[in-house]
């Protein structure tokens, strides 16, 4: 291969640990990265984007390399140099493992469990043009902050310098970028916008909250719907962000004030507590319940996620309790919005149609996505949305607006 790309040694050193610590489970990928890269401040762009290019690189083609090399990441790495027509024995690596027959789940990319649960319930075909899609990388696309400026300003804004965004085709305030900006370009310091997967701006406008109006980010996380949601407040009402943990709570304060966000309280939430917030209790206009889930949706951004053990059950058993404790806070006539970035109909579907079962009270919402109409048109026929990144290229999402009735 005469245009094989040339990597240093160094490069090939530091992939080798990033895959280690990795395999191991410590963290995401892209944050052992950043980590990596905030110690190593001599590594400029070019060095970088190299070594992401190898850690990404075998991570999106993991199945077949961990079915050819096994479980070493060493060998992993070993056997995507070769691929790339390197000697992998000169960065003192093992020598590549040799050719062999590979199932069709470790082709695809895919752990056997989850290759088997998307063929049940998408079929081969549309199988394998979503695990193809899932190990293309993510586009780069930006929220914006409509607090501080339009899509069409912060458009303007990168313009100036020298980035090209377009619109994206659903949601009204992304731009998909045509190459990643740094985390500390001015549009990101100064809150102009935020970096955020067009599925997920949808979810968020799928709440359609009001100005005035009370929310619950039940599952808060570090705070991407909770912004999206203190925009569309226009910064007017109250919006509570909970989350289990503390350390994800803490890193949403600085992304308020950059913002310019201040209707926004942060409370912790007992995991075990089965009537949690009792001043809330009946009170919200909106819960927005974005559940803990398999992620499998976003596997093209996370590729790591590959060798977790997927526990559907366990899963689903887990949103279940979520979804009846957070539909606790909704008021008479108000909304619930269940959402994950799972792809699977065990994690999504199963489980509100159990809530549902269970709590006549709710139903699902007629009005959903009509103040949006390029939203309402991607709802089916129970007003449920459902995202897919071979479709409609965004991350997998899926998501139920619910009603609370009048009584």
């Amino acid at each position: 291969m005469t245009d094989a790309p040339a990597f240093r040694r160094s490069h090939v050193a530091r992939a080798r640990v990033v895959l280690e610590d990795i395999a191991i489970g410590s963290r995401p990928a892209d944050q052992i990265l950043d980590s990596l890269f905030r110690s190593h401040r001599e590594m400029g762009k070019r060095d970088r984007a190299q070594l992401s290019e190898l850690v990404y690189g075998v991570l999106r083609d993991l199945g077949r390399l961990q079915a050819l090399a096994g479980k070493e990441p060493s060998a992993w790495l070993a056997r995507h140099l070769a691929d790339l027509g390197q000697d992998p024995t000169k960065f003192e690596l093992p020598a590549a493992a040799s050719d062999g027959a590979v199932g069709t789940a470790a082709r695809r990319n895919l752990p056997e469990a989850l290759h088997q649960a998307l063929l049940l319930q998408y079929g081969d075909v549309e199988t394998a043009a979503l695990a193809a899609a899932l190990n293309r990388a993510a586009p780069a696309d930006l929220r914006a902050n409509t607090l501080k400026n339009s899509r069409e300003q912060l458009q303007a804004v990168l313009a100036e310098d020298g980035i090209a965004a377009a619109a994206t085709p659903h949601s009204p305030w992304g731009l998909r970028l045509a190459k990643r900006i740094a985390s500390g370009h001015r549009v990101l310091a100064e809150g102009l916008a935020e970096p955020q997967d067009e599925g997920s701006q949808l979810l968020a406008l799928l709440v359609a909250t009001q100005p005035g109006e009370t929310v619950v980010d039940f599952c808060a996380g570090a705070g991407g719907k909770t912004l999206a949601l203190a925009a569309l407040l226009r910064d007017r009402g109250r919006l509570i962000a909970a989350d289990s943990s503390a350390g994800r709570l803490a890193r949403l304060a600085p992304r308020l004030e950059r913002a310019g966000v201040s209707c926004v309280e942060a409370r912790a939430l007992d995991p075990d507590d089965p009537a949690p917030f009792p001043d809330l209790f009946g009170q919200a206009d909106t819960v927005l319940v974005d559940a803990p889930c398999s992620g499998t949706g976003t596997l093209r951004r996370a590729p790591e996620l590959r060798l977790r053990a997927f526990d559907f059950e366990a899963l689903a058993a887990q949103q279940r309790a979520i979804l009846a404790r957070a539909a606790t806070l909704v008021r008479p006539g108000g909304r619930l919005v269940y959402a994950t970035c799972s792809l699977l109909a065990a994690e999504n579907e199963a489980v509100v149609d159990d809530f549902l079962a269970k709590h006549p009270e709710f139903a699902a919402d007629a009005a959903a996505g009509q103040h949006w109409p390029p939203l309402a048109a991607l709802l089916d026929r129970e007003q449920r949305l459902h995202l897919l990144p071979h479709r409609h290229g965004t991350d997998g999402f899926f998501a139920a607006p619910l009603r609370r009735g009048p009584g």
